[in-house]
């Protein structure tokens, strides 16, 4: 699963480029994400990405340790983002991703703002 997860957040957060077939190949349509309480269903999440591509011009995703039991992985990552304002923003992120049928139904998430902008806290969740 870690590989899995890896080759989502390359896929799907840190590509440039805004993919409507990546995302449906990875999630499924029945996904559900919390972050700090807020909460985003498959259509929303599809709207957080293309925010995301409308504001980050780079985003790197640094895996510090990860959690697997049967199918769910928890991950412990820093979230690095370049915005097209040229500040940078960096979030530490726990992540829990619940898998079924190979594709993300879940995903159970704290941030913290380490470095950036106060405004830009939410970025995990905006849309």
């Amino acid at each position: 699963m870690k590989q899995f997860i890896r080759q989502v957040f390359t896929d799907i957060l840190e590509n440039p480029v805004f993919d409507h077939k990546l995302i449906e190949h990875y999630f499924s349509k029945d996904y559900v994400q919390s972050v700090d309480r807020i909460q985003l269903n498959y259509e929303e999440f599809i709207l957080h990405i293309k925010k995301l591509k409308e504001k980050v011009i780079v985003q790197k995703i640094d895996i510090i340790n990860y959690a697997e039991r049967e199918n769910t992985i928890f991950t412990n990552h820093m979230a690095r983002s370049v915005l097209k304002d040229g500040s940078t923003v960096v979030h530490k992120v726990m992540a829990e991703f619940t898998i079924q049928e190979n594709k993300i139904i879940k995903c159970d998430e704290l941030t913290l703002l380490v470095e950036g902008k106060p405004a830009e806290k939410d970025l995990g969740s905006e849309i």
